[in-house]
């Protein structure tokens, strides 16, 4: 009777573990599941990351710079409840768990061993120990508290940000701004509930002008066949002043890749562009201007003038893709 009872138990705890698999069949076991120290996140990203070699994993409460900003977004963390240096979460829904992570990059001047650097960031995890960095600092020098939540099923990420009044009297607004972000496309945009949000659009003109350096100077058209037109001006090739010549360096013509003309589409409608704001501008100097125009819905017209090339996470992705197409596809020279 005894055994009988043992094969019963056993029998029942296969049936407990079968069932848990199948409920979790989506969740994949990876060396992220077993840090449980932020000096082990620092070892992992230290090692996967050449550009963030002095990395410093830290909570937001670490922070002491003596600036206004710092402190405001400490007693922020402090009230939502953001104690941690690292959070764990499925952004892109592959199975693998990621990373939000707080931190310092050491990238910039710092005075009296008061970092300047502040630079949270998630690392995704793509399996087999290999990683991606997704970007969610909207500008640099950008202080906010990145909150991980859900909604409909999705993870999302929050960006929330202390609205400071006045400066110089040191006035904190009672209301947060707060961005939701969903990780859509290869990048965090803002989520949008209409994920099924269609724009037939005709036509893509995007060009952009210089700054105070080696910003590349260029202008893209594109059609709803992905045939492309590229005039590349200054700086696409190489980021020597030397050779500025005031001549364009080229013009060229191919169709785009399917992958990277869908990705572009996409992510355009995804944000939903025809309610974006016309214009959009950064609070300091010498920075470039973008300039995106969209022919759309039989013959309306979007333009959008972006100073500091930032003006939403979404158009921050748009812009990456525009200017990567210098670089990924299979230009034939025309003049």
């Amino acid at each position: 009777m005894f055994k009988n009872q043992i094969n019963k138990l056993f029998t029942f705890l296969i049936f407990i573990i079968a069932f848990s698999c199948k409920e979790n069949r989506n969740i994949k076991v990876s060396e992220i599941d077993d840090i449980t120290t932020q000096q082990e996140v620092q070892s992992l990203i230290r090692k996967n990351f050449k550009n963030l070699s002095q990395y410093e994993v830290k909570s937001i409460q670490s922070f002491k710079r003596h600036d206004f900003g710092c402190q405001t977004n400490v007693k922020l963390a402090d009230e939502l409840g953001v104690k941690e240096s690292f959070y764990k979460a499925d952004f892109d829904n592959n199975g693998y768990s990621d990373l939000l992570v707080i931190g310092d990059n050491h990238t910039c001047f710092e005075s009296q061993n008061q970092s300047c650097s502040y630079t949270p960031l998630v690392i995704l995890n793509l399996g087999n120990k290999k990683y991606r960095i997704a970007n969610i600092s909207q500008n640099f020098d950008d202080y906010f508290v990145p909150k991980i939540s859900e909604k409909n099923g999705q993870i999302l990420l929050e960006i929330n940000k202390a609205k400071i009044e006045n400066w110089k009297e040191k006035i904190v607004s009672k209301d947060i701004k707060k961005q939701v972000l969903a990780l859509k496309y290869g990048a965090f945009i803002e989520y949008n509930t209409n994920a099924q949000n269609y724009i037939p659009i005709q036509k893509i003109e995007f060009s952009t002008k210089g700054c105070f350096g080696t910003c590349p100077i260029f202008d893209l058209e594109i059609n709803n066949n992905a045939e492309a037109k590229f005039v590349a001006k200054n700086f696409n090739f190489s980021d020597d002043m030397e050779i500025w010549s005031g001549k364009n360096e080229g013009i060229f013509k191919t169709k785009i890749k399917k992958e990277d003309f869908d990705s572009l589409i996409k992510t355009l409608e995804y944000i939903d562009f025809p309610e974006l704001e016309d214009y959009y501008s950064v609070d300091w100097t010498d920075d470039q201007t973008v300039d995106l125009k969209i022919i759309y819905s039989n013959g309306k017209i979007k333009n959008i003038s972006d100073y500091g090339a930032s003006g939403t996470y979404g158009l921050i992705r748009v812009y990456e893709i525009l200017f990567d197409l210098r670089k990924n596809q299979n230009w034939i020279k025309i003049d």
